[in-house]
């Protein structure tokens, strides 16, 4: 293949499927790294924090965090979101060789959820929440929150149907909403989703009622080594997984 005549979008598309593999190949980790290189040096910003994740991980390449966060800093000066939320991530937690500075996340999050990262506003619907980083406010927190679940972001959608549909006193209405919030992050892969909207199918709180597909969401979150699940699914009469 020549790589020389390919543009840089081609060449960050080739490099996700050498990363990711396909039916007929598998997947190809140093050269998904060195075709990513490539990428980065025609200019390509997804390929320049894809490839701060490569050096922040020691995959398919020797681990440098400082070299990671340079990348990220260099993406986060193009305003590219994902790599403004691993800055935040960065700094929140104090990791890959920076100080921990609250406020300083709160900032890159903020940018990041500005341009649509979704990840990023449910961190700040937490860090509002909590008071972290940032003076606490209820409001904020909540708006972040429903933004995020708009994009359908699996915990978001957990936290924010389970607030709707499982509270005491909701209306139908939200214990519809909540319900297929819950549904959302189920068909996701999100334990916790899986969980509790098995939880909505057992009580028929905004779905109908069906014993058997909850125990269909309660087998798949106790697979996923949710002890909760588990009990639920016997409960109910059937067999547990764990």
């Amino acid at each position: 293949m020549d790589y020389e005549k390919m543009t840089d979008d081609e060449l960050y598309e080739l490099a996700v499927s050498l990363r990711e593999g396909s039916d007929d190949e598998e997947p190809d980790l140093e050269e998904a790294v060195a075709v990513t290189k490539l990428a980065v040096d025609r200019g390509n910003v997804a390929a320049l924090t894809d490839y701060g994740v490569y050096l922040m991980n020691g995959e398919g390449i020797e681990k440098d965090e400082a070299a990671a966060i340079a990348c990220w800093q260099k993406a986060a000066l193009q305003d590219f979101p994902p790599a403004l939320y691993k800055l935040g991530v960065c700094y929140l937690q104090g990791v890959c060789g920076v100080e921990k500075d609250e406020a300083l996340a709160v900032k890159y999050f903020t940018k990041a959820a500005e341009g649509g990262n979704a990840d990023s506003m449910l961190n700040l619907s937490v860090l509002y929440g909590n008071g972290i980083g940032v003076a606490a406010d209820a409001q904020k927190s909540q708006t972040y929150l429903e933004m995020a679940a708009e994009q359908e972001q699996p915990a978001a959608c957990c936290y924010l149907g389970v607030a709707l549909a499982l509270r005491p006193n909701s209306s139908d209405e939200d214990k519809v909403r909540g319900a297929k919030l819950l549904e959302t992050a189920a068909e996701a892969g999100y334990t916790e989703g899986q969980f509790f909207y098995g939880t909505c199918c057992e009580q028929g709180c905004g779905v109908e009622k069906d014993l058997s597909e909850a125990a269909g969401w309660y087998r798949r979150a106790a697979k996923a080594g949710m002890p909760q699940a588990n009990q639920a699914l016997m409960n109910l009469g059937f067999p547990g997984v764990m």
